[in-house]
């Protein structure tokens, strides 16, 4: 099962239980984000969004520490108005080079509607999670369409039984 099934399906438990009512950054967020070392080639950055379809990138220290983010808009300014770089030229840029380093980032406990906020009025497309200073997960507008999905479809399933109830019980009387 691909990772937007088994958050559908997560999100779907979510809903059915009591915690439905509240949910937080942990019940959205992908776990076990992807990450590079800032000495990662921009080459091998592009390599990998071509073939995971990832577009934000978590850059870690040798220790695991979160030290930036890369999109894949900042490997945009590395091309030109005209034609892309050579991949030779590609080899020899650091994702150190291109990654913001001045980091917004938010905890699991975050409810997901400051989350959902703090992203639009920072103009961001993708947060950090961490737990104290452990990098655990990353939320972005991806997740974000899975959840709005899910809500959708799940009052559109209300609302047709709604619907049928109502159906029902004029036909009764």
């Amino acid at each position: 099962m691909d990772r937007i099934n088994i958050k559908r399906n997560q999100l779907r438990e979510t809903l059915s239980s009591d915690t439905g009512r509240g949910f937080c950054v942990a019940h959205v967020m992908t776990t076990d984000p992807s990450c590079l070392s800032p000495d990662t080639t921009v080459l091998e950055l592009v390599e990998l969004f071509h073939a995971k379809h990832f577009r934000h990138i978590l850059v870690v220290d040798h220790e695991g520490r979160l030290v930036g983010i890369v999109s894949d808009r900042d490997v945009l300014r590395c091309f030109g108005p005209k034609e892309g770089p050579k991949r030779s030229i590609l080899a020899g840029i650091r994702v150190g080079d291109l990654m913001s380093k001045d980091l917004v980032t938010i905890s699991p406990e975050t409810p997901l509607e400051q989350a959902v906020t703090l992203m639009v009025e920072e103009g961001i497309s993708s947060l950090p999670v961490l737990n104290g200073t452990e990098l655990v997960g990353i939320l972005t507008n991806t997740d974000l369409h899975v959840v709005l999905q899910v809500f959708l479809q799940s009052a559109l399933a209300e609302s047709s039984l709604a619907s049928l109830r109502c159906a029902g019980a004029s036909r009764h009387s």
